[in-house]
Order: structure tokens, then C-alpha cells, then sequence
């Protein structure tokens, strides 16, 4: 029997999976940063300590039937915890309605789900922690062997993985080590460098091409609209791994297909 018989139980089982997923997602973010454990103590209000019972940790619907505040101390709770939540249930769903059960849909839910939490620990901390991108990398290495995205069956992906988390981290090193050598100031963190070994483990070459190219034009761009804004030089207008993180997701399910049209209209352009 096919997966798509048990429609749309499956689907909805993915999303409310994929709704506490999220949830967790919102520790992670917190906490990491701070050093903290995500698994001690349990959920609990930042501002009053109080512990958040079973039925105020429901995502989405407690935000919304606790009116975005916490029972005890009625502190407001930022609407980006249940906007992580829905973030992370709809591109599981969009996932499992592209791939279904499959090495693809694993692969590319758990690097989805380490770029959600990358991008908001570097936009609120301008950190990216270790704990995410080194067992990330390690993940990725050990992954490749079943990776549909680092090339057809048959390749030797494991090849490609290595050589993507070389490459990547390996060009976004260089270009910081020569900005600083000719400025005199650190242009960006090793959280990157790390960040990108992690992007080319999973998505290979042709990943990390797409991954740098786009990030670096959109972070152009929107660095640039928001310096005046902001008051701030373009060098911290924004954390790059703010951009590296959705334009990596972008380039694991459709790097290889851009880079080969690309190829393909350089190629045959007169």
C-alpha cells in the first residue's frame, strides 16, 4: 500500500510531528546561546521561572488562547514562538508533499530544521553554536552515503560531501582572513566558516555556490536598505548566517538543477 493511501491522515500527522518539533526548535533558540541545557529544567517563563504546564505548551493555540501572555506573571510572549512553530509545520508539510517517505524528506527536514534554528540564534546573538553546526557537519559526512541531493545513485556522494564542506567553509575562511588582512577589522566569525562545512556536507559543490552567491547578494542588498535605518555600518547591519540559512535550503532541494541551467545557458549562449 502507498504512502499516499493514508492521505491525508499522514499529512496531518507530519504537521502536528512537526508542530512540537517546532516547539522544541523555540528552546533551542533560547538557550544554546545562553549556554543552557535544552532538556533541564523543562519549559518555563524567562521572566517569572514559572513552569508552563502541558496545556500552555500546545503550539499555536495556547499562544493564542493565553493571549500571548504567560499565566502567571502576564508577561506578553513574543509572537515568534508560534511563528517558529508554523514555519517549521509548513515546510515539513511542503517537504513530505515534494519527497514523501524518503531519504530525501529525512535529509532535507533535519537540514531544514538546523537552518531555522541557526538563523535566529545568529539574528538574536549574532551566534551560531557549535552545538548545531559541528554534530551539523558530522551529520551530513555520515548522511551522504543516502543523500539524493549530493547527486544521482551510483556517484560517489560521499566525495561530494566532503568536497562541499571543504569548498564552503573553505571560501567563506579565505574571504574573511584577506578582508581582514587589508581592513584591519574581523569581517565575520568562525561561526560561519563552520556553518558552511555543515551547508556543503549536506548539499555538495553546486549547493555551496548557489548557497554564496545568493546569500551574498541578498545580504547586499538588504544590508544596504537597512543601513540608514538602523544607523549602523553595512559590516553589522545584519548577521550573515541570517542569510546563509534560507538561501542554504534553497540550494540543497534546487542547487544542482540551477547550477546545471545555468551551465547550460552559458554553454549555449552565443
Amino acid at each position: 500500500m502507498t504512502a499516499a493511501a493514508f492521505e491525508p491522515f499522514a499529512t496531518l500527522l507530519v504537521l502536528a510531528v512537526a508542530l512540537i518539533v517546532g516547539s522544541f526548535l523555540n528552546v533551542c533558540i533560547y538557550r544554546l546561546p545562553l549556554g543552557q541545557s535544552i532538556v533541564f529544567p523543562g519549559s518555563h517563563c524567562p521572566n517569572c521561572g514559572s513552569a508552563v504546564r502541558a496545556w500552555q505548551n500546545v503550539p499555536i493555540v495556547s499562544w493564542i488562547f493565553l493571549r500571548a501572555r504567560c499565566a502567571s506573571c502576564r508577561e506578553p510572549i513574543s509572537w515568534r514562538y508560534p511563528a517558529v512553530e508554523a514555519v517549521t509545520g509548513l515546510m515539513a508539510v511542503a517537504l513530505w508533499r515534494g519527497y514523501g517517505p524518503s531519504f530525501a524528506f529525512a535529509i532535507a527536514v533535519t537540514f531544514s530544521l538546523m537552518m531555522i534554528v541557526l538563523f535566529f540564534t545568529d539574528y538574536d546573538h549574532q551566534l551560531l553554536p557549535d552545538l548545531v553546526t559541528l554534530p551539523g557537519f558530522g551529520l551530513g559526512l555520515a548522511a551522504a552515503w543516502y543523500n539524493p541531493f549530493l547527486g544521482e545513485a551510483g556517484w560517489p556522494r560521499i566525495v561530494a560531501a566532503v568536497v562541499g564542506a571543504a569548498l564552503g567553509s573553505g571560501v567563506l575562511w579565505g574571504i574573511g582572513a584577506l578582508y581582514s588582512r587589508l581592513r584591519g577589522v574581523e569581517a565575520m566569525g568562525f561561526g560561519d566558516v563552520k556553518m558552511m562545512a555543515l551547508i556543503g556536507a549536506f548539499s555538495g559543490p553546486p549547493g555551496v555556490a548557489v548557497t554564496l552567491f545568493a546569500a551574498s547578494i541578498v545580504g547586499a542588498l538588504i544590508g544596504l536598505a537597512l543601513v540608514p535605518l538602523k544607523g549602523k555600518t553595512l559590516q553589522n547591519a545584519l548577521p550573515f548566517g541570517c542569510f546563509l540559512a534560507p538561501a542554504a535550503v534553497v540550494a540543497l532541494l534546487w542547487g544542482r538543477f540551477l547550477v546545471s541551467a545555468y551551465l547550460g545557458l552559458v554553454h549555449f549562449s552565443p
